[in-house]
């Protein structure tokens, strides 16, 4: 049975939609409230902060919503490489059923506002780490060190939000497939260098 949203939850998760297809300014407060069901003048009563406070909140709920889909992936996969790749796959099909409508709703943020709002820069930070943790603690687990399993699942968060871009751009997959692709061959060239590696100090150690 389908879960019954709050009223709170409504509203967040129509900001996080509308943000995500035409970004922060072009969103008014109202529309949010009118697309989200939710009652009249019950924006104010949940964020008294207003559209500043509701864009915080629809950055970590689309944050959220993204950790919680490749931590199943990386659950379900044996390798972070292969993950990946389902991963970009997932993607592929989630901007496809949106008709490349969709993007991020932490991207829009970022890009519009988060320059001249410490707030908004502060959740959209958050919200690109919360992403790189998961990943980063995917590549500790294949034996990357935990400095390069950082620095790798930096560059991971940057190549698919570049490729969910470029996929708006060219109503395409093709991007968000080729990018993940080669980001798992090079996961996978470095997975298998860690373990050579390792083979040979336990060689000279022996």
């Amino acid at each position: 049975m389908a879960k019954v949203l709050t009223a709170r939850e409504r509203i967040v998760d129509m900001a996080m939609r509308l943000f995500s297809r035409r970004g922060y300014a072009a969103v008014g407060l109202n529309e949010i409230v009118d697309k989200s069901g939710a009652p009249k003048g019950s924006l104010y009563y949940y964020f008294p902060g207003g559209k500043e406070e509701l864009a915080a909140a629809a950055i970590q709920r689309g944050a959220d919503m993204f950790v919680k889909t490749i931590e199943d992936i990386f659950a379900a996969t044996p390798s972070t490489a292969e993950a990946i790749r389902r991963i970009g796959r997932t993607l592929a099909r989630w901007m496809e059923q949106s008709k490349f409508r969709d993007g991020s709703p932490i991207t829009a943020v970022t890009v519009e506002v988060a320059p001249s709002v410490e707030s908004l820069r502060l959740a959209c930070e958050d919200g690109y780490g919360a992403w790189q943790d998961v990943m980063a603690a995917a590549l500790r687990r294949d034996g990357i060190a935990a400095a390069r399993a950082r620095d790798l699942a930096a560059w991971i968060a940057a190549s698919l939000e570049g490729a969910l871009i470029l996929a708006r751009a060219e109503a395409s997959s093709r991007a968000i497939l080729t990018v993940t692709r080669l980001m798992s061959e090079a996961v996978a060239a470095a997975v298998t260098a860690r373990g050579r590696a390792s083979s040979l100090g336990r060689g000279f150690r022996g």
